[in-house]
């Protein structure tokens, strides 16, 4: 497999300032339309408009989704672990070696800046704001960081952070098994959806907060991978070999 894998207009475009245009863009509309708040209250009334949110502790989400949710990232952390202590001692898996580490790079950056990002952007969590029977004042992220009230530490989504930091098997898949990489990011997103609704459904997060999380992993991976590849470099060298075969032609 060639080193740059991924052509230096594709990772520049499609998967760098593309999806930060789209994802910030989106992110400004739900802010400016105040869609978390309507959503939130949608669904409060949807489950009986009861304080703590009725499905707060139904046993299938917060149970099967929150609590196996997190054991089923834990088993791909330590599948992820053991894949990578093995490509030191097998032969075969020694080619993955450079990649396996910057898997697990990213994943551990992914959900260790989320966990940063909620100790200091100081956001409010819906099952503690006053229109859900809670006692604090809804204020959005970025205005939370400017309160003096101690709002609380739901923003960005964790939970959701755990499963969308998996979207770095992508970039795995595009230097190793290309055919796969979109089930790779299809099974990365559709599992951190599936806990961003668990979440919601508790009353745990607003949408922003699992939409800021699946943006930065995202993010967070592309420019790893820009960083690791440089694929630049490769468009350089492109370009330098039509040149030259333009002067031989000449």
């Amino acid at each position: 497999m060639p080193p740059y894998a991924l052509p230096f207009h594709s990772w520049l475009y499609r998967h760098l300032l593309l999806p930060l245009a789209c994802g910030l863009l989106v992110l400004i509309v739900l802010h400016l339309t105040k869609a978390d708040l309507y959503i939130a209250e949608w669904l409060f009334r949807e489950e009986g408009s009861q304080p703590g949110w009725a499905l707060r502790h139904n046993f299938f989400l917060e149970h099967i989704l929150h609590n196996g949710g997190r054991h089923v990232v834990t088993l791909l952390s330590l599948t992820l672990i053991v894949t990578l202590i093995a490509s030191f001692f097998k032969a075969s898996i020694k080619p993955w070696r450079k990649d396996l580490i910057l898997l697990f790079a990213n994943v551990a950056i992914s959900i260790l800046l989320v966990r940063f990002g909620k100790e200091y952007s100081n956001v409010s969590c819906p099952w503690d704001v006053l229109q859900f029977g809670g006692s604090k004042p809804w204020i959005p992220f970025p205005d939370s960081v400017f309160s003096s009230l101690d709002l609380g530490q739901c923003f960005p989504g964790g939970h959701s952070s755990g499963a969308f930091a998996w979207v770095a098997l992508y970039y795995f898949a595009v230097q190793h098994m290309p055919r796969m990489k979109m089930k790779f990011l299809s099974f990365a997103i559709i599992l951190g959806t599936l806990f961003a609704i668990c979440q919601e459904l508790r009353g745990a997060h607003f949408l922003t907060h699992d939409l800021t999380s699946l943006l930065l992993c995202w993010m967070i991976c592309t420019i790893s991978y820009g960083l690791v590849y440089k694929p630049w470099r490769h468009r350089q060298a492109s370009q330098s070999n039509t040149a030259d075969a333009i002067s031989m032609n000449v």
